[in-house]
């Protein structure tokens, strides 16, 4: 991969103050780095000086920048802070044509009160905004802004005994995290920092599937339901092969280079502070079958020889009680694959007083037996006590864990209904068996498994959308020549539709975290228990007939 190629194609200019301080750092690194096309070219140092007259316009008053969903923020504006700080020292020591260097000085001088007194709401923010204090005191020469990172710093990291952040995370901890803490380490004299960082990608690579993309399950923010790619880790990892003479982030840097996001500019931004960072990597290391459980995260990554698995049971929607922004709320608790054929996501839905889907509250693991379990409960309410009856029928409007109403719930008794599920799965070497028991009142279910686009599903009943549902046997999903079997199917009527319902949480604003794609249903009745099996065949496999669906 060519660096300076890529950062010269990379898109910086994101909206607002941070896309145009971007830019101006991208046209920097432009021109001074030597791999460069654009060294010294006299247009790329005019852009930068535009750019920078755009966000002198932008910081206000108070040296603060505005924009996007969090108002007169600290930490918004010490991302823009933080790249400002650090194309003033690629400047520091070079010749520039321009007054470049004083001008994105006084922007960084006029947000240090801002900064060194303001706030922050996420757990990311303390280390990007203490990133922006130790940097904006180095170049400013003021101890109280270094001080005041210090004190950020004297909360301790969130991170947990596996290597993850609170957040579980992948992209904050590749693009705030990671980078943040590495600077304070620089900055600081803080190296236990960059041991937190290196366990941090040791913890992402045993996330990392073969096709190069990071798991997200467990992730408390919004790349919970998207994949994201290892890209983003490269200077990270190559930083920490170099350093610490690690083989595994040595290969991991290898594989990431080939992988989307790589932030270009960024990498190229820290060879020239380091230019030690060019070096060669040292010799890699591939290992064969990785078995990994998080436990904070309750979350299993097995890689073997021909199939990865995923195994999901650390919702926190069963202990917050709701969505939320900051929740991991995936209800995907399986994932899995083999070739060209995957399954993306096992899901369970069910018709229990609009509560959702499955999402564990327990895991256990005992060899390649994962156990998930749940228990969910609703309740009827009986009369108010007399002394607490109003001949008005007014009462305070409470929320009862599932519905709001002016019912003064807390001071009724309840007729609790509950249902408790238990989730066993069983990996092998070719696939999964799943068993589902339920114990409590009569009520639909439906098993969606979401499978890899591409492929060709026989033995089941098209329901449009690309919906299907296996009602007896097995149903095949072949993709490549490679084939996955499926069941089997539990049966199908009227008292047991094939949907997804994702529950009020969602519907009530018409929202949904519903998936698309090729989707198969296996509906049932509780209580009781269904066996269905995920099994993968090799390509030389073959089923006669097929049927086109996606």
């Amino acid at each position: 991969m060519h660096l300076a190629r890529a950062a010269q194609a990379e898109d910086a200019r994101l909206d607002g103050h941070r896309g145009v301080m971007r830019a101006v750092k991208k046209a920097v690194v432009l021109a001074l780095h030597p791999d460069s096309p654009k060294v010294g070219d006299p247009a790329v140092v005019r852009a930068a000086s535009e750019w920078t007259a755009e966000l002198e316009a932008l910081q206000a008053d108070d040296g603060l920048f505005a924009g996007g969903d969090n108002l007169a923020s600290p930490p918004d504006s010490a991302f823009t802070i933080n790249d400002a700080a650090l194309t003033v020292r690629l400047l520091r020591d070079v010749t520039w044509p321009d007054d470049l260097h004083e001008r994105l000085t006084r922007i960084v001088r006029a947000a240090a009160p801002a900064l060194l007194a303001g706030g922050v709401h996420t757990p990311n923010h303390r280390w990007e905004l203490a990133a922006a204090l130790a940097r904006s005191g180095t170049v400013l020469d003021a101890p109280a802004l270094l001080d005041r990172a210090r004190e950020w710093l004297s909360e301790g990291i969130d991170v947990d005994a596996d290597g993850l952040y609170s957040e579980r995370s992948p992209n904050y901890a590749s693009r705030v995290s990671n980078p943040s803490l590495t600077v304070l380490a620089d900055l600081l004299d803080r190296p236990d920092l960059l041991d937190v960082v290196h366990r941090n990608l040791h913890a992402q690579l045993d996330l990392t599937s073969r096709d190069g993309t990071v798991e997200t399950l467990h992730s408390r923010r919004q790349d919970q339901h998207d994949p994201f790619p290892l890209g983003p880790f490269l200077g990270q990892l190559t930083r920490a092969a170099l350093h610490h003479s690690c083989a595994r982030c040595a290969d991991g840097a290898r594989r990431a280079a080939d992988a989307p996001g790589v932030p270009a500019v960024d990498v190229l931004a820290e060879r020239l502070l380091d230019p030690s960072l060019a070096a060669p990597l040292p010799a890699g290391t591939s290992p064969g079958r990785v078995r990994r459980l998080f436990r904070d995260a309750r979350l299993l990554r097995e890689t073997r020889q021909d199939t990865e698995f995923t195994v999901y049971g650390g919702s926190d929607v069963p202990a917050a009680g709701r969505i939320a922004s900051g929740l991991a709320c995936n209800p995907t608790f399986l994932r899995m694959r083999a070739g060209a054929v995957a399954v993306e996501s096992v899901r369970l839905s069910r018709d229990f007083f609009g509560l959702g889907p499955f999402r564990a509250e327990e895991m256990s693991v005992s060899g390649d037996r994962i156990v998930l379990r749940e228990t969910v409960s609703a309740a009827y309410y009986q009369p108010l006590p007399p002394a607490a009856r109003h001949d008005d029928g007014g009462y305070a409007l409470e929320h009862e864990g599932r519905f709001a109403a002016r019912m003064s719930f807390g001071q009724r008794s309840r007729d609790p209904v509950t249902l408790t599920t238990t989730v066993d799965v069983r990996l092998h070497s070719d696939g999964a068996d799943l068993t589902v028991t339920t114990d409590g009142p009569a009520t639909a279910h439906a098993l969606e498994i979401a499978l890899s686009p591409g492929g060709e599903l026989t033995g089941a009943v098209p329901l449009g959308d690309d919906r299907f549902e296996l009602v007896a046997g097995t149903a095949t999903y072949t993709a490549d020549g490679a084939t996955l079997r499926i069941g089997p199917g539990a049966g199908s009527g009227p008292d047991r539709p094939p949907v997804y319902r994702p529950g009020e949480a969602y519907t009530v604003t018409g929202g949904t975290d519903a998936l698309g794609g090729t989707r198969l249903y296996l509906a049932w009745r509780s209580p009781g228990a269904v066996e269905v099996a995920l099994r993968y065949h090799p390509p030389e496999w073959q089923t006669p007939g097929s049927t086109r669906s996606g």
